[in-house]
């Protein structure tokens, strides 16, 4: 927290030296950033704010989908993976078998002509 008092102390005196303020002197009719600014009742400021809201929750929501749908992907890929892998395991010694079978019938139906 003391960092972020130091930070906008700093950033006051930077406004206050680009002013053209002697140093010390008070900002007048300019806010400085740790000074309140009420905006009640304002309504360019309010619609202003409504628009930045917007366009923030715009921007979050996109990256928030592209971050969940990159991590899905990677998470059913690999599980994808390992089912299909099982699933041929599981599969092989019957695809072995139905082979056999299939190249003895056919061993037999050519003893038979």
């Amino acid at each position: 927290m003391a960092d972020d008092d130091d930070i906008l102390g700093k950033a006051d005196k930077l406004l206050r030296r680009s002013s053209g303020a002697p140093a010390g002197s008070e900002t007048g009719n300019f806010p400085v950033l740790t000074d309140f600014v009420d905006v009640a009742g304002n309504e360019d400021v309010t619609e202003m704010a409504g628009e930045v809201s917007m366009q923030v929750m715009a921007t979050v929501e996109a990256r928030l989908t592209a971050e969940i749908e990159k991590r899905v992907s990677q998470q059913l890929t690999s599980q994808l993976q390992i089912v299909v892998s099982n699933a041929l395991n599981d599969l092989r010694p019957e695809l072995a078998d139905l082979v056999a079978r299939a190249v003895g019938e056919a061993i037999e139906r050519r003893k038979v002509k």
